[in-house]
C-alpha cells in the first residue's frame, strides 16, 4: 500500500517542490531559510558558522523588505537575482539539522529501554 502510494505522489512532490522552489527563489531565499525553527534546527543554526548565520539573516530581511514592497528579486536587484540562483541548492544546515534528529532519536531509544 505505501508503495503504490508513493508512486502516485513522487510526480505530484516533485511539482510542487519546484513551485515551492520558485516561489522561494523570487524573493531570493533558499528552503532551508524557511525551516520551522524547532529545537534542531536552532541548535544546527547555533552550531553553523558565522558567516552562513550572516548570509541567512540577510536572506531573510531584504525578502521581508521585498515582500513589503511588493517586488521581486528579478526585477529589484537582477545581479542579486543571478547569485541567488545559483546558490539555490547549497543545503548547508538539512545534514547538521539530520545528524540532531538522529542523536535525539537514539537517545529516545535508549531512555525507553531503561
Amino acid at each position: 500500500m505505501d508503495k503504490a502510494l508513493n508512486t502516485l505522489l513522487r510526480p505530484v512532490a516533485g511539482f510542487y517542490q519546484r513551485q515551492v522552489a520558485k516561489s522561494l527563489a523570487s524573493y531570493g531565499l533558499n528552503y532551508e531559510d524557511c525551516m520551522i525553527e524547532k529545537n534542531e534546527v536552532q541548535e544546527a543554526l547555533y552550531l553553523a558558522p558565522n558567516d552562513i548565520m550572516v548570509g541567512r539573516n540577510r536572506r531573510i530581511k531584504r525578502a521581508m523588505d521585498l515582500s513589503f514592497k511588493k517586488k521581486n528579486l528579478a526585477t529589484y536587484a537582477p545581479e542579486l537575482a543571478k547569485a541567488a540562483e545559483d546558490q539555490a541548492y547549497q543545503f548547508q544546515i538539512s545534514e547538521t539539522v539530520q545528524k540532531i534528529r538522529d542523536r535525539d532519536e537514539e537517545r529516545e531509544l535508549l531512555h525507553k529501554g531503561w
